[in-house]
């Protein structure tokens, strides 16, 4: 979703473009390429980190810089980087040809092979922070390789080691940007819907799937009936299956989204600067000194608007000035928050200027008289906007008992041509994986397997 607010635009959703070749294979189902319809730039630095505001440091897309900063944290930093990347690259190339793509319908279908054999390797069974423990003594090399669990909707205490091959990911294979942003993802999975005659019907909530005899027959909305052979649904899960569907035909009622483990809401600030600011890179990253405590006021048994947060600061002018006027600079800040707190108006503008004072310290500059346009979205607009359970961002959370088969199926179990996609299901959360989500549905579906 993009926002053009006074001659801004911003990415209202993902801004980080990783995983290339998941874009590349759902593209390919259809004989294209990505290329044909948007291009993409490595990004160089990768990303800023700030620890505080004097002490920064960059990753970048030259792998030896990266070996340098880490012996710079730790004595053989480079030598203990090198072993976690080649863990990493390991666990990847297991996850992408044995597990992602591969659909899971039962308990049996997780012991399989890749689990039983290959489990050790893939650290199924770890959580991250201790895996990540295991390779680095320096608080701040474990928090360069464990930070974009966060952003997956995991934490590193909560999460299977499986997902440190996001370290791959990210300085291996590198941080990329599509050019327009994803909004020209968004636009150019439309135009590729509609080349192969798609017909999309907007604005229009749906009210109900109705369902008679164990099979979906239509869809209704707000304006009509569709008559459906099959439906798939890709909203909100938990919305999906208990307000569109009636009881008797839920696969998971209320109850069962009782205990799971959700992953953050969000608390984002979008800002447009009729000025330039020096101090950030396209991604920039603020990592808070007590990082237990944090994930602690977020997933904790008494979650609360964090004191001290850590916060994301996504600036694409840096890449691509067409998202701001000439001299301008548009960018966000992102802070992870539990879901299902409290929002209101006067909370929002207390923790938005908190969070913004917070800002200048850490980039020593001031930018409130420059502010042209902002907007704020939090807990209430992702429930107001996406039906978003209890106002997650992003879903059920990574933890070992919410992954593969401990995730909402893609087929209803009780009604035979109803079927899910989306960050609930295998294989989780982040927009390359939510294309695969796709792509096991769309199997499920056709009964073809690729």
């Amino acid at each position: 979703m993009v926002c053009q607010q006074d001659g801004y635009t911003f990415d209202m959703g993902p801004s980080w473009y990783m995983m290339l070749e998941a874009f590349e294979r759902f593209f390919a189902e259809f004989g294209k390429t990505t290329g044909d319809y948007y291009e993409t730039v490595r990004l160089d630095p990768s990303y800023r980190v700030f620890f505080s505001s004097d002490d920064v440091v960059d990753i970048h897309a030259d792998l030896a810089r990266n070996l340098d900063l880490f012996d710079r944290l730790e004595p053989h930093g480079a030598t203990k980087l090198k072993a976690f990347l080649e863990k990493s690259r390991e666990q990847y190339q297991i996850a992408l040809s044995d597990l992602m793509y591969r659909d899971y319908d039962s308990a049996m279908d997780v012991l399989n092979k890749t689990i039983i054999f290959q489990g050790t390797r893939l650290n199924i069974y770890r959580n991250l922070d201790k895996y990540t423990r295991s390779f680095f003594d320096s608080e701040k090399a474990r928090k360069l390789i464990e930070y974009s669990i966060a952003f997956v909707g995991g934490a590193p205490h909560i999460s299977p080691a499986l997902y440190a091959l996001l370290t791959h990911t990210d300085l291996d294979l590198g941080i990329w940007y599509p050019k327009g942003g994803f909004g020209a993802i968004l636009q150019s999975i439309l135009s590729l819907a509609q080349e192969q005659g798609v017909d999309i019907e907007y604005s229009q909530e749906v009210k109900k799937i109705q369902i008679a005899n164990g099979r979906a027959h239509g869809v209704v909305t707000e304006q009509g009936y569709f008559d459906a052979d099959v439906v798939l649904a890709t909203a909100d899960y938990h919305h999906a299956e208990t307000s569109l569907v009636n009881a008797p035909y839920q696969s998971y009622p209320e109850s069962y989204w009782e205990k799971k483990i959700l992953a953050p809401s969000g608390f984002r600030i979008f800002l447009g600067l009729d000025k330039k600011l020096d101090a950030l890179t396209h991604h920039n990253l603020y990592l808070n000194p007590d990082w237990n405590a944090y994930f602690n006021q977020v997933y904790g048994p008494k979650p609360v608007w964090p004191d001290d947060p850590s916060y994301y600061v996504c600036c694409q002018t840096k890449t691509d000035q067409n998202m701001a006027p000439p001299g301008g600079e548009a960018f966000s800040i992102l802070v992870l928050i539990a879901p299902d707190l409290v929002d209101t108006p006067q909370l929002r503008k207390q923790y938005a200027k908190k969070t913004l004072t917070h800002f200048e310290g850490l980039v020593g500059e001031r930018i409130t008289d420059s502010i042209v346009t902002q907007k704020i979205v939090s807990v209430n607009d992702y429930i107001s906007l996406y039906n978003a359970y209890k106002g997650t961002a992003l879903g059920m959370a990574h933890t070992l008992r919410q992954t593969a088969v401990f995730r909402p199926s893609h087929q209803s179990k009780k009604v035979e041509n109803l079927y899910y996609a989306g960050h609930y299901t295998h294989p989780g959360i982040g927009v390359p994986v939510t294309l695969i989500s796709a792509q096991l549905a769309t199997r499920k579906i056709t009964g073809v397997r690729s």
